[in-house]
């Protein structure tokens, strides 16, 4: 009898640790490192804002999720994201990258000041997405040249066709 209870007991408690264990990994938090894509150029000077640390971005600079790309007054970049879309950043502004999934074509970027040009590639997974945030609302796109700016509380945006 001391045998079947004991097993009982060790049953319960590996089933226990088999229900507990998945919950607590999907729980988890996106890491900072994953990769988005990266710099492909820099004019004169730009910065990386990551994990609250300021790094000078040189061409070939990996962004992973969640970083925050500054140009100055007379500063441009240009990011390559992983699924081939082209991001190209005016002087004065700030992106952050809040996703970018080029497997599953979702990609989450917010716009915090400034002016952006997106060469977004087309979405072709029913769930898929791309979307760009500024304060002032969002742009949804599914494959599209586009241009987004935010400046001063005013918005002005355009696109090559319309937002969808």
């Amino acid at each position: 009898m001391k045998i079947t209870a004991s097993n009982g007991v060790a049953f319960v408690c590996l089933l226990a640790i088999m229900l507990v264990l998945p919950a607590a990994e999907f729980a988890l938090p996106d890491t900072p490192e994953q990769r988005a894509g990266e710099v492909s150029r820099v004019i004169p000077a730009v910065s990386i804002l990551r994990s609250g640390q300021s790094i000078a971005a040189d061409t070939k600079a990996p962004i992973y999720w969640q970083d925050v790309v500054n140009t100055l007054a007379s500063g441009r970049a240009r990011v390559s994201l992983d699924d081939g879309s082209v991001v190209n950043l005016g002087s004065d502004s700030n992106l952050r990258v809040a996703k970018h999934d080029a497997g599953a074509q979702q990609t989450e970027l917010a716009v915090g000041l400034g002016k952006v040009r997106i060469q977004a590639q087309k979405i072709a997974r029913s769930y898929g997405k791309f979307e760009v945030r500024t304060p002032a609302g969002v742009a949804g796109v599914i494959g599209t040249d586009f241009y987004v700016s935010y400046e001063n509380s005013a918005r002005n945006n355009s696109s090559i066709p319309a937002f969808l």
